[in-house]
């Protein structure tokens, strides 16, 4: 039966604090759409959230490394160490290609996309959230299965705006720049959903 001591919440607030981080970086990629023009302030808040979470990331490493008996298999913490850091990742380097590809303006499927952006992560800080009570959340698997309608809803959403670049290319650039960002925005609500898939497999594994 799954059990949590007091002394184990550390690692439960260091996910949390993990997928806070990623919540807030989705957030200031959302917001870089509305100053593409002058981006360095939003660039650098992404930069910084980037290594404060590889700084998390590095902290439950090390605890998990330190303690003789913990709270899940040490595989399963590793694995959503892993995934939680990488949202946040993917999330900083899809910023940093609208300034690489010198972008001024958003496309709507774009905005469209951050915002399926921006709520996978708020669910999933959520999700993060009832983790230490898997047994006794209610809701824990719902919004597990959210996460994955969220990203279905994306993936329509991408298909859409990659046929809508190819109906009639007349900026073979815009073509290639857009054709790019739009998978790094797609690759970044993937890894929501194998961040929240990895959940679920723990849940069923300690259910």
């Amino acid at each position: 039966m799954f059990s949590i001591k007091p002394k184990d919440e550390k690692f439960f607030e260091l996910f949390l604090k993990g997928i806070q981080v990623s919540n807030s970086a989705a957030k200031e990629l959302r917001a870089l759409m509305d100053e593409l023009g002058s981006p360095d302030k939003r660039l650098g808040n992404l930069t910084r959230l980037e290594h404060e979470g590889d700084t998390i990331a590095h902290e439950l490493m090390e605890y998990t490394n330190k303690m003789f008996i913990t709270p899940l298999d040490r595989e399963d913490i590793f694995s959503i160490t892993r995934e939680i850091d990488n949202v946040t990742d993917d999330i900083d380097s899809t910023g940093h290609r609208f300034y690489m590809y010198y972008i001024d303006k958003p496309t709507t499927e774009s905005l469209d996309l951050l915002d399926k952006l921006v709520t996978a992560t708020e669910e999933l800080v959520g999700i993060i959230s009832e983790l230490k009570s898997l047994n006794k959340s209610a809701t824990l698997i719902k919004k597990i299965i959210h996460v994955n309608t969220i990203e279905n809803e994306a993936d329509q959403i991408y298909r859409k705006a990659i046929r809508k670049l190819f109906e009639n290319p007349t900026d073979v650039l815009f073509v290639t720049k857009w054709n790019h960002i739009y998978k790094y925005i797609e690759d970044s609500i993937d890894s929501c959903e194998k961040l929240a898939n990895e959940i679920w497999g723990v849940v069923m594994k300690y259910a």
